[in-house]
Parts: C-alpha cells; sequence; structure tokens
C-alpha cells in the first residue's frame, strides 16, 4: 500500500507532458476567459485553451470572471510557450498556454473559473484539469460557489439549439 502511494505522489508531481514541444510565443491581448490573441512565428493568431470551457456570454457575471481571471493570469506583451494540440472549426489553434512555465488553463480550471471540459481537441485526458475542477468544487470557488451549480456551458448551449460553447 505504500508503494502505490509513493507512486500516486510521485505521478502527480510529474510535469503533464514533458514531451509536448513548445512554441515561444507573445500575448498580444485577452479575447476571453478561454481565449487569448498570440504572436507565433511573426503572426496574430487565435489561441483557443483546450481542454476547459469559460461560462457564456449570457452567464453573467461568471462569463465576466473567466476574463477578468484570464486577464489575471495573462498580460499583454508576455512572453510564453504554446503547446499545440490542434486546430477548431473555426481555424483557431487550440492548446496550452504556459507563462513562466505554468499552465494558464490550469489555474483558470482550479480558481473556479472556467469548467474543465473534455469536448475540445486537445487530448485531455493527458492533463489533471478535472481533478483541478473537483478542488475548486470542494472549495466552493468561482462557478461552483451557486447555489445549486451553474449550468455548464454545453448543457445551456443544447438547450439553446447547438453551436459551439
Amino acid at each position: 500500500m505504500r508503494w502505490f502511494l509513493l507512486s500516486v505522489v510521485a505521478a502527480v508531481a510529474l510535469p503533464v507532458d514533458s514531451s509536448a514541444e513548445l512554441t515561444p510565443v507573445k500575448v498580444l491581448r485577452v479575447t476571453n476567459g478561454q481565449q487569448v490573441l498570440i504572436e507565433i512565428d511573426g503572426q496574430g493568431r487565435a489561441l483557443r485553451l483546450a481542454c476547459l470551457q469559460a461560462p457564456r456570454p449570457s452567464q453573467q457575471p461568471w462569463d465576466q470572471r473567466a476574463s477578468s481571471a484570464m486577464n489575471s493570469l495573462v498580460k499583454r506583451g508576455a512572453s510564453g510557450t504554446f503547446d499545440f494540440r490542434g486546430r477548431d472549426v473555426y481555424g483557431r489553434l487550440v492548446g496550452r498556454l504556459l507563462i513562466n512555465g505554468r499552465d494558464v488553463g490550469a489555474s483558470l480550471v482550479q480558481r473556479g473559473a472556467v469548467f474543465a471540459w473534455d469536448g475540445s481537441l486537445g487530448q485531455c485526458d493527458q492533463l489533471d484539469y478535472a481533478e483541478r475542477e473537483v478542488f475548486a468544487q470542494q472549495k466552493r470557488l468561482g462557478v461552483w460557489s451557486v447555489n445549486g451549480g451553474l449550468r455548464r456551458p454545453w448543457d445551456e448551449m443544447e438547450a439553446l439549439g447547438g453551436g459551439e460553447p
């Protein structure tokens, strides 16, 4: 049993994906709680953070709070690295953004600013976002502070007739 616990602790302490190819980027601006505009290879590109979903604009004040949380973590002009995971149907890059070595998406999920979402591109099973979301739920942080819970953005979109969350 002790060996098992040590193995679990060691696994949690390891980097998410040390084999990921990280590309240097510069942050041009925050678009919302799940997207930033970055400069990559000399071009401006929209980057949608993988494996998370910010509250919908109709979910005020939570949508604005997600944007504020993103702005607190990501400053205009900041240098970082990008872990490319794919492109979405809108042509946006999808991946992880790391600023000072910290995964911005993981921080947003752990703060309760956004929801962990495995419906996007990005090999979400490799990330610990679900565990971070459980932490936020237990601490009643952000979207998890709402009595009865906040409707998840993808459930709201289904109720409204589809579209990307």
